[in-house]
């Protein structure tokens, strides 16, 4: 039984066909999620309003350093209504994400049961990542030092790495 990978490895699809797969499903939710933000928010609001509160925060801390109590006064009352806006802005920026929820968790439950199950190996590194839980051990399949990732890190990884270059792209990002 020394060639036999482990049953987490023999799923309907393997690597890297599972790779692509769970790859090509975050890049996908992560374009569909950018077009319903581009869609549903105003992003020049979102930006404007970003820079305004950037910009008061940076006087308060100014004007705190300074210790220049009639400055620090005059923006407290200005404070307010700052958050709120901010809030405002916020809620609206989330309000595609939370229409999106439940699909994209559905998406992701027939993408895991599709693959085999959530702890299914359907990607490789040749080292341990030192994050607790992210690695699934030395994968058995006679190669020592090769350890696998399960779907929901893989997803998370690649999710990660696509967001900020299609937000970029899409014009959705939070940049000032």
């Amino acid at each position: 039984m020394a060639g036999i990978p482990p049953p987490e490895l023999m799923g309907p699809i393997v690597i890297p066909l599972s790779t692509l797969l769970v790859t090509s499903t975050a890049l996908g939710m992560n374009i569909i999620s950018n077009l319903a933000t581009r869609k549903l928010t105003d992003i020049k609001k979102f930006k404007r309003v970003r820079a305004e509160t950037s910009a008061f925060r940076k006087e308060m801390m100014g004007a705190v350093k300074s210790k220049n109590q009639a400055k620090i006064a005059k923006l407290k009352k200005k404070e307010k209504k700052m958050r709120e806006l901010e809030a405002k802005t916020s809620m609206e920026r989330m309000r595609p994400m939370l229409f999106f929820w439940i699909p994209f968790i559905a998406i992701y439950y027939l993408l895991t049961n599709f693959l085999g199950g959530i702890n299914t190996i359907v990607a490789i590194s040749p080292m341990v990542i030192p994050i607790p839980g992210l690695n699934i051990g030395d994968i058995g399949l006679g190669l020592e030092g090769i350890y696998g990732l399960s779907i929901f890190w893989w997803y998370f990884i690649s999710s990660f790495a696509f967001s900020g270059i299609i937000s970029k792209l899409l014009g959705t990002s939070m940049d000032i």
